[in-house]
């Protein structure tokens, strides 16, 4: 997927020498395969990932909009539906993504810069006793 889409996806829009690619630690995602095509394509200072020198808090829903909004908010409509076949689950996933409109992602987007704010003022400590909606 990065060597076939990703990658191709980054050069097409010129970004590649802009971007700092974020993934969690996942064992598939740190194989030595993996981490050699990140080094080659991203280097150690724009690869923030378990296996590299910046590591990403793990399953921190203050900094993972898509794993605590996104993949909840798919799950919800994708699952209203009765799914028989796994081309079946990848069609629904597929329409629900592109039916999502620009303004809820980004709410998505503006509620992870808000949440980033607030970590960083709170020095990285725990921020429950904040009100997280803007």
């Amino acid at each position: 997927m990065l060597e076939n889409f990703v990658l191709p996806q980054m050069q097409q829009q010129q970004s590649l020498d802009s971007i700092t690619f974020m993934q969690d630690g996942a064992p598939p995602h740190i194989g030595l395969c993996v981490q050699q095509f990140l080094r080659k394509h991203f280097t150690n200072d724009r690869v923030i990932s378990r296996a590299f020198p910046s590591t990403w808090p793990s399953r921190s829903p203050d900094l993972n909009p898509c794993d605590f909004w996104l993949w909840g908010y798919l799950k919800n409509l994708v699952y209203l539906e009765r799914l028989v076949t796994l081309v079946d689950l990848k069609e629904s996933i597929t329409l629900h993504v592109r039916s999502t409109s620009i303004d809820q992602l980004r709410s998505a987007v503006e509620q992870a810069v808000y949440r980033l704010q607030i970590l960083q003022l709170e020095e990285g400590n725990h921020i429950e006793q904040h009100s997280l909606r803007q």
